[in-house]
């Protein structure tokens, strides 16, 4: 039987087997090359001699061009296992992420030694014309390709230093911030916190400073800086700002985030609040919690209350700071009491009761009975809820412009669940006993404010949706559970 058919077989079975073998499979598929390989190398052999002479039949010109096609098939073969063999700590080890740059560049410069093999080895051509003509081809494609050369020679210098891998979270000198999603050739892509692929060219990044998020640990640092009126108080600014930010969600519990003044000019103070997230791609959404947490115990400087003085010097383009209402404001401020007159405010605001408390006070017990609503003018608040099976759920943390109880406030609902300082502050309570003189004047009013407590029922349903108990009151049977609560006869 003719030996190149036999070698022809060999190579169609090397490539079905490796075709049936999964790529993750590495170990597998090295040996079952290997073994093809050696099985081809003896049939090479036995054809040709050795595949380091050239391949000569002058009496036989069809025969001597099959061996030497077969001869490049072997060198090819070579190439190919040789680059396995230089791939195999990698597939020993289990490496999560190999450096592809490195590889695919070790990659081609096998195969291009492999086709100078087949030149001077098997057809028996003067490689110095071929590298003579190739080098004056690579000068002018250098001039050419300048700068596409520049990124692959730094992508290699990023491929040897490792200064990043895929996955890590990168900040980059400039600005440009993501997780690293994918580094080839010519640049490194980034995702960053908008979900947008940032491409930078690996020139531009080797000449840039790189701060490494992924470096030991897996948090990502943010910041947020806000403008606050000067006449509040930094102390008391300060810890508003922390404890916004320790109620959000995205935001990792451990390091505690922090605040700072950095600037203060004329009307006010400019702060910054820093914070850790588990991901570039929380970081905006972090943000966005603080803001929406800050809403709630801040309000806008309106024009009587900015000073000649400071208005002349604001520039045209300054958008007015932002004021933390002092406690006489905080109904003004409530969705619940909306429906009520400035006087009736007034009347319920000389009523409201201080209590100042410490971290690890008991606030509130589940099931106590309570007829009050409480705001939380500074201090943050863990939400416990306690299921059938025993288990202790967390559900949330109220902050600063928080209110809960506000449906105790007109049903006397029981506590859903338990309330525990995590931190100092205090607490502004609004009781029932001192709502019901002003129900009982304007009766049309528990209608107004049975609308307004349907639309702030977020206390009462996060327990509910911790407890996967979700049990929404309706308007109607919340109007007469206020009725009978104040006893009122309203028809």
């Amino acid at each position: 039987m003719d030996l190149s058919l036999v070698f022809c077989v060999a190579v169609f079975a090397d490539l079905v087997a490796l075709r049936l073998i999964p790529v993750r499979r590495r170990i597998v598929r090295f040996v079952c090359r290997s073994i093809f390989f050696a099985g081809e190398t003896v049939l090479i052999v036995l054809l040709v001699g050795s595949p380091l002479r050239p391949v000569f039949r002058p009496q036989d010109l069809p025969r001597e061009f099959w061996l030497q096609i077969l001869a490049c098939c072997w060198w090819g073969l070579a190439a190919r296992e040789l680059i396995s063999v230089l791939a195999l700590p990698t597939a020993i080890r289990k490496t999560a992420v190999e450096n592809k740059l490195l590889s695919d560049i070790i990659a081609a410069s096998i195969y291009v030694c492999s086709a100078l093999a087949m030149m001077g080895f098997v057809l028996g051509l003067s490689l110095q014309g071929v590298l003579a003509t190739s080098g004056v081809i690579a000068i002018v494609l250098g001039l050419a390709l300048q700068n596409t050369l520049g990124d692959v020679f730094s992508g290699i210098s990023l491929s040897i230093e490792k200064p990043y891998r895929i996955g890590d979270e990168i900040l980059l000198e400039g600005g440009a911030e993501g997780e690293v999603v994918e580094m080839n050739w010519r640049s490194t892509h980034l995702r960053n916190g908008a979900n947008d692929i940032v491409v930078v060219p690996n020139s531009a990044i080797a000449k840039l400073r790189i701060q490494n998020h992924s470096a030991g640990t897996r948090r990502s640092n943010g910041s947020l800086t806000v403008a606050v009126d000067s006449r509040n108080e930094p102390e008391l600014v300060l810890e508003i700002l922390k404890q916004a930010a320790m109620t959000c969600p995205s935001i990792l519990e451990i390091p505690t985030p922090s605040a700072d003044v950095t600037e203060i000019k004329g009307d006010r103070m400019t702060y910054a609040i820093y914070f850790s997230t588990s991901s570039i791609s929380s970081a905006g959404s972090a943000r966005s919690q603080i803001i929406t947490q800050l809403y709630k115990r801040v309000r806008p400087v309106v024009a009587q209350d900015i000073s000649a003085a400071s208005m002349r010097l604001r520039t045209p383009i300054d958008s007015p700071p932002l004021f933390l209402f002092p406690e006489n404001e905080v109904l003004h401020h409530l969705p619940l009491l909306e429906p009520l007159s400035e006087a009736e405010k007034a009347k319920m605001n000389a009523k409201i009761i201080r209590h100042h408390f410490q971290a690890g006070d008991q606030l509130l017990a589940q099931g106590m009975e309570v007829d009050s609503a409480h705001f939380i003018f500074s201090g943050v608040v863990q939400a416990l809820r306690q299921v059938e099976d025993g288990r202790v759920l967390q559900v949330r943390r109220l902050g600063p412009g928080d209110l809960f109880g506000d449906i105790s406030l007109l049903t006397g609902l029981q506590s859903p669940g338990t309330l525990t300082a995590l931190t100092s502050g205090l607490l502004l309570e609004l009781r029932s006993e001192d709502l019901k003189p002003i129900l009982e004047s304007r009766p049309e009013l528990v209608e107004s404010l049975s609308r307004s407590a349907i639309n702030v029922q977020q206390f009462v349903a996060m327990f509910d949706k911790a407890a996967n108990q979700p049990a929404p009151i309706e308007q109607v049977d919340l109007l007469s559970r206020i009725k009978k609560f104040f006893r009122l006869d309203v028809s």
